[in-house]
């Protein structure tokens, strides 16, 4: 990709470009080099991108994955950067941007069906939904981020995940093509959606129910004010860091340790008994001690402990760091390998 852009600059042609800026340029879609990625992600860090394309239409978006594929650039596909921890080298490639301005046709409805664009806000969308008396999504209300993100990791809470309502999604692939698949068909779980390599989320259309307005909006409330009251909303933050740990029989714990902390419920027994146990990642990280630690200007927030906020001034590397800590005290204290739900990338130095 050449030498590592250093400052945002709007490409024209004619200017030096490297053979996949020219293409962009040449199909008229717009790219900005050395784009710093802070401006980008919730953690409001992050080193700049060799190349950042922002497309407008679902044309665009399979256009620009094509020629990245065919140039074999490096490609990261972004939403609006709410679970993302991007390096302080930035990112060696192209992000393309499917967020803000990806918001084709915006929310439309029509029966018990709504159908949206991958850069629409997610509290948008249930917002009109809310409005037009269609239940199903509600209780995610409030988790930041785009409907695009939110499918690619199968965004979840109070027991209901985002995919149990999809009907169809609509990817662009590197091959420049748009494909529609089912909902499903696209394998899912715990924080993840099995979507094809390399592909993004332009679209897709939710199965809804029919609901009353003030119910439905007198809970999505509800949920609002709980994550107000539980997480460090006030500071930049990626939501939860890692993913709670599922146990099953036979893992490697040290049980009396999880009892003494978290109590009987979470004993060798009680896991036999029920055949699984999930850990919440949060208590784990909070009986190592380590709710409020800081490393330069991050923090394990002391509101939540599955949280880590920016205080001012921190840099990836911090966030890394106190990752790394919270998953070795973890394991060397309980046995429990913790994984991240936010998403690494790029250069960490």
């Amino acid at each position: 990709m050449g030498d590592r852009p250093r400052h945002r600059q709007q490409t024209r042609r004619g200017e030096g470009l490297s053979p996949l800026t020219e293409r962009l340029v040449e199909e008229a879609i717009p790219v900005l080099t050395g784009e710093p990625l802070a401006a980008h992600t919730g953690l409001r860090v992050g080193g700049p991108a060799d190349l950042l394309v922002r497309p407008r239409t679902a044309a665009e978006t399979a256009r620009t994955l094509l020629s990245a594929a065919e140039e074999g650039a490096t490609v990261l596909v972004m939403g609006r950067g709410t679970n993302l921890l991007v390096g302080d080298g930035g990112f060696r490639g192209l992000v393309l941007l499917v967020g803000e301005g990806f918001e084709e046709d915006g929310v439309r409805l029509h029966g018990t069906s709504c159908t949206t664009a991958a850069g629409v806000r997610l509290h948008e969308l249930i917002e009109r939904a809310a409005d037009s008396g269609l239940s199903g999504l509600e209780e995610l209300y409030g988790i930041p981020g785009s409907v695009g993100g939110a499918l690619a990791m199968n965004a979840g809470a109070y027991g209901v995940e985002i995919w149990s309502r999809v009907e169809w999604v609509e990817l662009a692939l590197p091959s420049g093509e748009l494909r529609r698949c089912r909902g499903s068909d696209i394998a899912h779980g715990y924080r993840r959606a099995d979507l094809p390599a390399g592909s993004a989320v332009v679209r897709a259309e939710f199965c809804l129910a029919d609901g009353d307005p003030r119910e439905i909006k007198g809970r999505a409330r509800e949920r609002l004010a709980d994550r107000k009251a539980k997480h460090p909303l006030e500071f930049p933050n990626c939501g939860s860091v890692f993913k709670n740990f599922c146990a099953v029989p036979g893992a490697d714990l040290d049980y009396e340790r999880l009892v003494s902390a978290l109590g009987e419920g979470y004993s060798r027994r009680a896991l036999e008994m029920n055949g699984s146990l999930t850990l919440p990642a949060w208590r784990l990280v909070d009986a190592c001690g380590l709710t409020g630690e800081k490393l330069g200007g991050a923090q394990i927030s002391t509101k939540h402990s599955n949280f880590m906020v920016n205080l001012g001034g921190a840099r990836a590397a911090d966030f890394a760091g106190l990752i790394e800590l919270a998953r070795r005290r973890v394991f060397e204290t309980f046995g429990v390998r913790l994984e991240t739900e936010v998403r690494l990338t790029g250069e960490f130095l």
